[in-house]
């Protein structure tokens, strides 16, 4: 029997450690890498290391004793994960949003205090340091499960999304579910549910393997940042800005109804090179000039199929003011985006 504990203790230091040492490396890539979603991947290199160095506590101190000042440090990095979680899919789902003043660093304020105080805060078998327990993963589970909330209610139009757009909606909906069943199986392994504290460490290898899966057939998802842009002197704030004013151009001037719009006449009206404009509907939108701007003619085709006002009006026509040069160009486009055609679209429109 020793000799079978033996062999089992070295298969739970090897299962484990795999999953230990992925999660590491990557981690550390994720933070001394410059990608294209460099401030997302911060976060997700912060969720990595916090829960590596979490198991891989675990792994140690099923082979040497801990001081319990060291374990609680160890417990302390436990209030880091749900707000690495957060902050990761929020800015993966909007990269260009700023985070004004670092005001995202009170999230890890519980995290400070924990450490502060870990030599005072007790780490044994007593019903404070269990209920302790609880809450670090209550904070955890709170986290992602607001996330995953969030995610579900800005899925926004999945019709009009691109399908790098829809893999990365897949990508944070599999990331965020899989760390709440994560965190549900660690509750169970606590409460002596599931006997078997080590198990905790086998889960997270298959976790950091089933993320590495995603990550190998996306590369996107991680991908640095495009060499046609890497000469660029545009710096993130002058995208955000930039996107922000051809934004207000669009909806104020309306400039997508001009048929004979260009990537070059648009950029004059900016006042900015044909080039710079081209990158920032790029990394602002996913997508290039020419998507972007039939995207803005389909909505406004839409809006007018169904508006009682244009009612009397043919479909060639609302095509043509909506600002598409051809009818058969209005038809593909409308199709690819909305997955209809503009007669069931109307038609649909009036049954209601």
């Amino acid at each position: 029997m020793e000799v079978n504990a033996d062999i089992l203790k070295h298969i739970e230091l090897l299962i484990g450690g795999i999953g230990v040492i992925i999660s590491l490396l990557f981690g550390i890539f994720l933070l001394v890498t410059k990608t294209e979603q460099h401030k997302a991947n911060f976060f997700l290199s912060m969720y990595l290391l916090a829960f590596s160095l979490r198991i891989g506590k675990s792994l140690f101190y099923n082979y040497f004793p801990i001081d319990p000042v060291i374990r609680n440090v160890f417990l302390a990095v436990l209030l880091a994960i749900g707000p690495s979680l957060w902050l990761y899919v929020f800015l993966r789902k909007h990269p260009l949003h700023q985070l004004v003043n670092k005001t995202h660093l009170w999230h890890y304020l519980p995290m400070l205090i924990f450490i502060a105080l870990c030599w005072i805060i007790p780490n044994d078998r007593s019903a404070l340091a269990r209920l302790l327990h609880y809450v670090l993963i209550a904070h955890i589970f709170v986290y992602a499960g607001y996330t995953f909330y969030w995610l579900l209610k800005d899925k926004g139009d999945k019709k009009s999304t691109s399908h790098r757009e829809r893999k990365i909606d897949s990508w944070l909906r599999f990331f965020v579910t899989t760390t709440l069943i994560v965190v549900i199986i660690y509750f169970f392994i606590i409460q002596n549910i599931i006997p078997y504290y080590m198990g905790m460490a086998f889960l997270f290898s298959a976790v950091i393997i089933a993320f590495s899966i995603w990550w190998l057939q996306n590369p996107f998802l991680f991908k640095i940042e495009a060499e046609k842009y890497g000469q660029s002197t545009l710096e993130q704030d002058e995208i955000v800005e930039l996107s922000g004013t051809l934004k207000r151009l669009m909806t104020s001037e309306n400039l997508y109804l001009d048929p004979d719009l260009s990537l070059g006449k648009l950029s004059k009206k900016m006042g900015v090179t044909s080039k710079r404009l081209s990158q920032v509907i790029n990394q602002s939108e996913n997508m290039n000039y020419s998507k972007f701007i039939t995207n803005y003619r389909v909505a406004e085709a839409k809006k007018r199929l169904v508006a009682d006002e244009y009612s009397h009006l043919k479909i060639s026509a609302i095509a043509y003011d909506s600002g598409f040069n051809s009818l058969s160009s209005f038809n593909a486009a409308f199709k690819n985006i909305t997955s209809t055609t503009a007669v069931q679209y109307r038609n649909s429109s009036k049954q209601k």
